[in-house]
């Protein structure tokens, strides 16, 4: 189990402030810590991508002034070792459109060859959707296709175009509170988290939970 945050903004603002809050997540939240690598990808003037096999309440690594963004901390599944190509997001282009990908959950017997994982195979059948379908439905019809077919616990995403925050909550027990995803928004930032950020960051205002089978765009 993973724990993860995407943001968007109006402009380029100051986002480690987000960034604190994913790591106090990871360090104290739910069946922590989460210290397996992590990573992001985030939009200001650029984009930027980083990965780190290293924990991300120990790294003192800092963001870029941000406008959108996503940004993932590992829990390896049991039998998995800290392995940097495993570490999410993972990046893809389709079309000549630039993505970044996390997934949060395990889907079980789902890996396409030896040594990859369950994550890399869903961001493979996505790409092959994102070919076809505009990004939400892609993204939609990606997890139902692995809803249907395979046992997991959660195939909760998150998708950037580094304009854009697409998000999937998708858990196989509806009332599944370790493999939640929220929504809140503050100051014309809107932020989705695997847990209410309010708790980590001293932030006025309550998040919102996204219903299990609802995908949202940022």
């Amino acid at each position: 189990m993973c724990r993860m945050i995407a943001f968007k903004a109006d402009k380029n603002i100051d986002t480690n402030w987000i960034l604190d809050i994913l790591k106090g997540i990871s360090e104290k939240g739910i069946s922590s810590p989460h210290s397996d690598g992590w990573g992001y990808a985030v939009c200001g003037e650029g984009r930027e991508t980083y990965n780190s096999s290293g924990a991300i309440f120990d790294s003192d690594k800092r963001l870029p002034q941000s406008r959108v963004g996503i940004i993932h901390s590992r829990k390896a599944s049991k039998g998995y070792v800290v392995n940097l190509e495993h570490v999410h997001p993972f990046y893809a282009t389709v079309r000549g459109r630039n993505y970044a990908f996390c997934h949060n959950g395990t889907i079980y017997d789902f890996a396409s060859d030896e040594g990859t994982t369950d994550t890399q195979r869903y961001l493979e059948l996505l790409v092959s959707n994102l070919e076809i379908y505009e990004t939400k439905r892609a993204l939609e019809i990606t997890a139902a296709f692995v809803a249907e077919h395979y046992r997991y616990t959660s195939i909760n995403a998150l998708l950037t175009d580094y304009e854009n925050v697409w998000a999937i909550r998708q858990n196989a027990e509806s009332n599944d509170t370790e493999h939640a995803l929220f929504l809140y928004e503050r100051d014309g930032v809107r932020i989705v988290s695997s847990e209410p950020v309010e708790k980590y960051g001293d932030l006025p205002g309550n998040s919102i939970e996204i219903k299990n089978g609802e995908s949202i765009v940022l």
